[in-house]
């Protein structure tokens, strides 16, 4: 084996050197774990906080983390972070439905989000309130019918950076599996499309309310075309005048894997109309990948 000279020593010290600076200056997210052992708040059910199990014995029970009203004790000041993930499993129940609600003292509005369950398991992700994240009253998992889950995973995060977004190549509403290839789980795709009108929808009393929490897309796998058996993520719009629906690759590719009856891997994605609105059209689908 040939030695190395002493010059070529220093320089592959150097270079070790330069490459360990690099590593370990490389940014990275800031993220902060929820204890799981410690969820204190519960309600039409129980929590066993040694096995992490949840019991829902009731339609709209919960499950999650009280911290404060500012009024007996402070609130959670969460600004440092933009994001809360919680990931259940070995979920038990019909037709079970998940949301994952942000609640904050300084507003009646509840940040909500939700995730197709597969395989007993289901990711939830939402985007804290930039100008309510500093007063977080509670952060919980809500069923909608009884059930049972393991809390798995529970952090909240920074958003991650992301690279110029990339055009999908879509065809009849339809991406094929391929065009995602190459990206990490941690990729964002951003379904966009234009609408005009109003969110909104008139009451009993006649007044004009805000719709909330109404679908307005839909991703598919390439089965459920032709079979009910996968649900497909529905999409929530978060704010009138919203005009994309985004996820993190992670949180669908398991769609990719599904072969339709066609042979045919890939999803399909769609929008449509709603309240007041007058016109709502598909434009194109992107993904970015992150950065940190």
């Amino acid at each position: 084996m040939e030695r190395l000279g002493t010059t070529s020593v220093f320089k592959l010290a150097l270079l070790t050197l330069v490459a360990a600076f690099v590593v370990g200056c490389t940014p990275s997210i800031k993220r902060h774990e929820l204890s799981l052992d410690q969820a204190n708040l519960t309600w039409r059910g129980d929590y066993e906080p040694t096995t992490h199990r949840m019991t829902y014995t009731g339609k709209w029970a919960g499950c999650g983390w009280w911290f404060g009203d500012d009024s007996i004790k402070p609130a959670a000041d969460l600004s440092e972070y933009d994001q809360l993930v919680v990931s259940v499993d070995n979920i038990v129940g019909d037709s079970v439905k998940l949301f994952l609600n942000v609640r904050y003292t300084s507003t009646e509005d509840i940040s909500s989000g939700t995730a197709p369950i597969v395989g007993g398991r289901a990711t939830m992700r939402v985007d804290l309130d930039p100008e309510n994240k500093s007063h977080v009253l509670e952060v919980y998992v809500m069923s909608e019918s009884p059930c049972e889950l393991t809390l798995d995973n529970s952090y909240l995060t920074e958003a991650f950076k992301y690279s110029t977004p990339h055009e999908l190549k879509s065809f009849g509403g339809f991406i094929d599996a391929s065009e995602f290839k190459g990206y990490s789980d941690d990729a964002m795709v951003s379904f966009n499309f234009s609408a005009e009108g109003e969110m909104t929808y008139v009451a009993e009393s006649g007044a004009v309310e805000p719709m909330k929490n109404w679908g307005i897309g839909k991703i598919y796998s390439s089965a459920d075309i032709s079979e009910n058996v996968y649900p497909g993520k529905q999409i929530i719009l978060k704010q009138l005048g919203e005009q994309s629906f985004t996820c993190l690759l992670g949180d669908i590719r398991y769609m990719l894997d599904i072969e339709g009856a066609d042979g045919r891997r890939g999803l399909y994605w769609k929008v449509w109309t709603g309240g007041h609105l007058t016109a709502v059209n598909m434009i194109n689908a992107t993904i970015s990948e992150a950065n940190n």
